[in-house]
């Protein structure tokens, strides 16, 4: 999964990526010219993949993994980002929109007064234009193309109805038919989106700007980020006594990667053997056809049936053999939904 990181300039969108990555990015740059997008592939802790690599002792242990991308953003003249600028943020799976709530003078905000809510709604309408524009150019292809009749035609007409009235298309705007349809165009505005507070030593209230996003459908996860980020530099036995003066158990990319997952219905189906134990995200309602083509696409194409067992099964019994013998395995079709925590072996012929 991708997360890509967007703000308004000196929103602190390259602190918090350092803070949810550990890495140490440079930061300040807000022009697009010259700069690099950061990069960072961030594992996503699992108690279960641990404990299963203990009793296998594989040869490599890979655990499911978060790539967040702060990509170099173009900005226009009222603050906003520009649209020609967005065309790296339609490649994520999710937009992580990282909102200033602290002050701090020797870092002036570019729009001059404080305004979390009119930050956010600042970016949200930079993602309403831009989709609008990709719309509007194709329905108006289509109607110089006489396509008046087809399905693209018609939901296009509502998307741009909906966006020309300001309005976000939201997760769950396309039907699963439309999904496939509209994939290519990667309408920012329909894509799972995070607001993250970016709080400070000065922190400013944000009580509105958390209102809005929540009802908008956007998920709110508040940080101290020039702290975590600081934090994140350190060696993890370092890092416990910090992180428990600022109130927090974990640091700050594993709170984060919890509260995406939680509020992308993402979970994880287990692959166990002696080469490798693996976790695999899916979105939950995956069926066990499609979770095998997570694997490979060929174990989708000749997909017969796959082996399930629950992971604490599968520990308690000490292996496939074991498990199989307690009738812990059961064999379940294509059609199968895959539970978070099922660990699967897939039989399949190409």
């Amino acid at each position: 999964m991708e997360t890509v990181i967007i703000g308004l300039p000196s929103s602190g969108k390259t602190t918090i990526f350092n803070a949810l990555t550990g890495r140490a990015a440079p930061v300040g740059d807000f022009s697009a010219a010259g700069r690099q997008v950061h990069l960072a592939d961030v594992p996503v802790p699992d108690a279960r993949i641990d404990r299963l690599s203990d009793l296998y002792q594989p040869k490599k242990t890979t655990y499911a993994s978060v790539l967040f991308r702060d990509p170099p953003l173009a900005y226009q003249e009222n603050g906003g980002l520009s649209p020609a600028g967005l065309g790296e943020v339609r490649k994520a799976d999710a937009v992580t929109v990282v909102i200033r709530t602290f002050e701090n003078e020797s870092v002036p905000h570019p729009l001059r007064d404080m305004n979390p809510l009119r930050d956010l709604r600042t970016v949200l309408d930079s993602l309403v234009f831009a989709d609008y524009e990709v719309a509007e150019k194709r329905l108006a292809r289509l109607e110089k193309e006489a396509k008046r009749d087809g399905r693209e035609y018609q939901v296009l007409k509502t998307v741009v109805e909906r966006l020309g009235a300001g309005q976000l298309l939201g997760r769950g705007f396309f039907s699963t038919e439309d999904e496939k349809l509209f994939s290519g165009f990667a309408f920012l505005t329909a894509k799972p989106l995070v607001a993250v507070l970016n709080d400070g030593e000065r922190s400013v209230d944000h009580a509105a700007v958390e209102a809005e996003a929540h009802a908008k459908g956007i998920a709110v996860f508040s940080i101290r980020g020039d702290l975590e980020a600081e934090i994140a530099q350190l060696e993890a036995s370092e890092q416990a006594e910090f992180l428990k003066d600022l109130g927090a158990s974990e640091p700050a990319k594993h709170r984060f990667l919890k509260h995406v997952y939680a509020h992308l219905d993402l979970l994880s189906f287990l692959t166990a053997g002696d080469p490798e134990v693996r976790a695999w995200s899916i979105r939950r309602g995956t069926t066990a056809s499609r979770g095998a083509g997570t694997i490979h696409t060929d174990l989708e194409k000749g997909f017969i049936r796959a082996e399930v067992a629950w992971w604490e099964d599968l520990l308690a019994c000490g292996g496939w053999p074991e498990a199989k013998k307690a009738n812990k395995v059961r064999l379940e079709g294509r059609d199968y939904v895959l539970a978070d925590g099922d660990v699967i072996l897939v039989r399949f012929n190409v």
